[in-house]
């Protein structure tokens, strides 16, 4: 499932939008004013093409990594605002 990040160009909160397919388009509505204003980020969360560590996959297991504060689940909390 795609991941895509976004921010509102009216309140400036960022926030994901998680789509099932990569034909299907994100619905980027900001949650905080509801603005369909927005731009598409370019994500800084994957490293390379192949076989790369994905942000929020631990290195060993491939399970989830901690989360970067106790109020979210994102590992980057520009994300949550926190």
């Amino acid at each position: 499932m795609p991941i895509y990040e976004f921010e509102c160009d009216k309140c400036k909160k960022q926030f994901e939008v998680v789509t099932l397919s990569l034909s299907e388009k994100p619905n980027a509505v900001c949650p905080a004013c509801k603005s369909k204003k927005t731009r598409k980020m370019i994500s800084q969360v994957s490293k390379g093409k192949y076989g790369g560590n994905l942000s929020g996959l631990s290195t060993s297991t491939g399970a989830p990594a901690s989360s970067a504060c106790a109020s979210c689940t994102s590992t980057n909390c520009s994300t949550c605002g926190h």
